[in-house]
């Protein structure tokens, strides 16, 4: 490992291993530490195998301030591109081992990607009927900003009055006679 001779994927592969057998060489992980900091500084690690390797080392409390920074920045760009799951998993491991990489870099890592798609008007009702799969937004965020560009219009103006008690019933014609039961 000294002479350079071991693949940036193989470098997590063992820091993965490491973590999951509980296994702490502080001899091993400064050799490790500055050959995989080598390999983010370079661009050789995506950013499942970075987040990989800060989850790992973080479950250890293997702490390596350079290589926490060469992850964070490498990791930086693509930040706003990563899920929700993935955005928290960094956060804890972050947090975990108290590294700093910065207030933007936490603003962007607390920041969720804005939802495109317009607001249902349904919702807002209380009558959609497609709940996580409409093609739709439920989102709060969505709402507004429809309201502001000016397509929302109320619901006294897009189709009458609210008939929420009646959404179900449709849904289940076959059970008003019992042959569900």
């Amino acid at each position: 490992m000294k002479d350079g001779d071991v693949r940036s994927r193989e470098l997590c592969d063992v820091v993965g291993a490491l973590a999951r057998s509980k296994y702490f060489d502080p001899g091993l992980f400064e050799l490790l530490a500055s050959e995989l900091q080598r390999a983010c500084r370079k661009g050789r690690l995506g950013a499942a195998e970075i987040l990989q390797v800060l989850c790992s080392m973080s479950e250890l409390n293997a702490y390596n301030a350079a290589l926490f920074g060469a992850a964070c920045e490498a990791l930086r760009p693509g930040l706003k591109d990563f899920s929700e799951a993935l955005r928290s998993r960094l956060e804890a491991a972050l947090k975990r081992v108290n590294h700093d990489p910065g207030s933007d870099f936490f603003n962007c890592l607390q920041q969720r990607p804005r939802d495109t798609r317009e607001a249902c008007p349904m919702f807002w009702r209380g009558q959609c009927k497609w709940g996580p799969k409409c093609k739709l937004s439920h989102d709060q965020d969505s709402f507004e900003a429809t309201a502001r560009e000016g397509n929302w219009r109320p619901p006294s103006q897009s189709g009458g009055r609210s008939v929420g008690f009646n959404q179900s019933s449709d849904l289940f014609k076959a059970d008003r006679c019992g042959a569900l039961w």
